[in-house]
């Protein structure tokens, strides 16, 4: 009795292959036998019959298409070739399913950017108009800055591979906004590693923690705070380090959503060898995001 039908399946297919290869096997001693006699009885024989020869071709034709289906069905190679071979298509398929998902995760986080710039485009409008009248040279200054950021913005949703160099300012210009509008409430520092202005980084990655941090820890504080967003090299790691010493990490619906995005996304784009870890602190939250560097810039070189 079979414990499913998959083997009673598998039992009969393999009574075939062995039936197939039986068949050939006695094919073959058939081809050899007979044409070695009719060989033979060519060479010693006392005339030269040339049409000797004919079975030793046509027949061995025939012999080969009947070994390549047989060998075909059976496998030539034999069992662990055919595992090995499947085990290389299953990989195939899993690099290119992790392409794809790596493709919907950047077109994700272009639509959320896309849903986000309006929320942010109108804000920074109103602000900038509310100071044309009693400080125009404000009111200008934001604008130079609002214009650099959507710049850099519309340039980093548009790319799928951007550096440290290119989110450093597009990080510069969001909190110059910031700063204007909040005044001595918010004080920040930005330090980047000189050595990893040229690492490859995804666009954006870092930008919703800070705006988190602003949003979540320094905004709602009545006296604001510091923030400090800083990149350094631990061997052939880079870690980003956003802190701040606002109201500490409270969970919330929009915070949430925005760390299980920022999770998946570096899951995806660095194949799970980035970490992201939240430090609670009195007062203030840090977050460390751990991300491997590529090859040559692991080794300390520069393409």
């Amino acid at each position: 009795m079979w414990r499913s039908a998959a083997d009673q399946r598998a039992y009969e297919e393999a009574r075939r292959n062995v039936r197939a290869l039986r068949g050939f096997y006695i094919h073959l001693t058939l081809y050899v036998v007979v044409n070695t006699i009719l060989v033979l009885w060519n060479v010693f024989g006392a005339s030269h019959r040339p049409w000797s020869g004919a079975p030793l071709l046509g027949w061995g034709l025939g012999l080969t298409a009947h070994g390549v289906l047989v060998w075909s069905r059976v496998g030539l190679l034999g069992r662990r070739w055919e595992e090995r071979k499947i085990a290389e298509y299953m990989a195939r398929e899993q690099v290119r399913t992790i392409s794809t998902e790596k493709q919907l995760v950047e077109a994700q986080m272009r639509l959320l950017q896309a849903q986000i710039e309006p929320h942010f485009l109108f804000n920074t409008l109103a602000n900038v108009v509310s100071l044309i009248e009693p400080a125009p040279r404000k009111a200008t200054l934001m604008l130079e800055h609002f214009i650099a950021y959507l710049r850099a913005s519309l340039a980093a949703s548009r790319a799928t591979q951007g550096t440290v160099a290119q989110e450093a300012t597009l990080l510069r210009d969001y909190l110059a906004l910031i700063k204007i509008r909040m005044g001595e409430r918010l004080q920040y520092r930005i330090d980047v590693d000189p050595a990893l202005n040229e690492v490859p980084l995804a666009p954006m990655l870092l930008q919703p923690v800070v705006e988190n941090a602003i949003r979540h820890g320094l905004e709602p504080k009545i006296e604001g705070g510091h923030l400090t967003v800083r990149l350094t090299r631990r061997g052939g790691r880079m870690l980003a380090s956003i802190e701040d010493d606002g109201m500490g990490f409270r969970p919330s619906a929009s915070a949430g959503v925005g760390l299980s995005n920022l999770r998946d996304r570096l899951a995806v784009l660095y194949d799970g060898e980035a970490q992201v870890r939240i430090e609670e602190r009195s007062p203030g939250t840090a977050v460390h995001i751990d991300i491997p560097l590529s090859a040559p810039f692991r080794n300390g070189e520069t393409p």
